[in-house]
């Protein structure tokens, strides 16, 4: 299958630039059920267009970290995006072999060419391992080479192992919102902190703490168990089936397990950039929004513990968050030379 609005120069599009593509338009806003549908009966056809799209995600991925630590990087490529055409879609290089950023003034292109990859036997055990990972603020969705979902969190993490029979996802830090594309023959495990999480074919949140890992199902079932089963696991299997809007919440490394109803609507706010407090504990609202800044917000004064917080929040905006307290709750916020803002009650 080839796209009629990417001929290049009067010849077909080429696998590689087909996969870029479809990268632009599953990461659309406008992307639907049919989309994927779509993208996942394109991959099945060929195993070589899978191959071809996980390249070109293992390129963005190099690429991306090369901003992160290149401010010269970071430079060229505002420069590019300032460059583009207005209401033309901004056409990455396709494959592995072309991704480019604009360069300078000069008009020249940088072009990231990682080692060649050597040729994949038909015979071979499993697809590439693959990791996953977001910076402080930063969300992103990935759709894997079976058209499921991956939406991260801040300061996220996951590493993806498929084989032929088998698809595991270890989440190793911090949040992320599955949307499994069902296959009976083929389970979706994510294995985080210490619960597993067995999926054919649904919609569920995992988020990882220091001591805690919290399971919420959306939509299906889903089972989940211990990594590491106790000496009572014999007697009585620790394993729970979660239904629809349930939660499920493992503390100390697996010691105690609670299923619960939940606010889905909070529990996923998080996807449309926001946190929603209902009656939370003010430094426990603090350090939810910590989680999304980069200078992080310090509750000074042991007396504020007292205060609940209400609301919805920007995870971008915490300026607006420490405002808002300031105006609801007797307490100051005052800028520390190492760019932390400290809150302490009002005198």
């Amino acid at each position: 299958m080839t796209f009629p609005d990417r001929q290049l120069e009067g010849r077909p599009s080429t696998l590689a630039e087909d996969a870029a593509e479809w990268d632009r338009r599953l990461r659309s806003a406008q992307c639907a059920e049919d989309d994927r549908k779509a993208f996942e009966a394109w991959c099945e056809a060929d195993p070589a267009r899978a191959a071809a799209f996980d390249d070109l995600q293992s390129g963005i991925r190099g690429l991306k970290e090369a901003y992160a630590v290149n401010p010269r990087l970071r430079a060229m490529r505002d420069q590019a995006q300032a460059l583009r055409p207005a209401g033309r879609p901004w056409r990455i290089a396709a494959g592995v072999s072309a991704l480019a950023v604009a360069g300078a003034a000069a008009g020249a292109w940088l072009i990231f060419r990682p080692a060649p990859v050597a040729p994949v036997p038909a015979e071979a055990p499993r697809d590439a391992i693959s990791v996953f990972q977001t910076a402080v603020g930063e969300r992103t969705t990935v759709v894997l080479s079976d058209g499921s979902k991956v939406t991260l969190n801040t300061r996220s993490k996951m590493v993806v192992d498929y084989t032929p029979d088998r698809r595991d996802i270890a989440l190793t830090a911090g949040q992320a919102l599955f949307e499994v594309a069902k296959n009976a023959n083929r389970p979706f495990v994510v294995t985080a902190g210490s619960r597993r999480v067995t999926a054919v074919g649904t919609t569920f949140d995992i988020r990882i703490d220091p001591r805690r890992v919290d399971v919420t199902l959306i939509e299906g079932r889903v089972r989940v168990d211990p990594v590491r089963p106790g000496l009572l696991a014999v007697i009585r299997p620790d394993v729970r089936q979660l239904k629809a809007g349930e939660q499920l919440t493992a503390t100390d490394a697996g010691a105690g397990v609670a299923v619960a109803p939940a606010n889905i609507s909070a529990v996923t706010s998080w996807r449309q950039g926001a946190v929603v407090f209902n009656d939370t504990p003010l430094p426990d609202a603090v350090a939810e929004i910590n989680r999304y800044a980069a200078e992080p917000i310090v509750v000074g004064d042991p007396a504020l513990a007292q205060y609940r917080v209400n609301g919805r929040f920007r995870t971008s905006e915490p300026a607006t968050f420490v405002n808002a307290l300031a105006a609801y709750f007797p307490l100051e916020a005052r800028r520390a030379p190492d760019g932390q803002t400290v809150l302490t009650a009002r005198r």
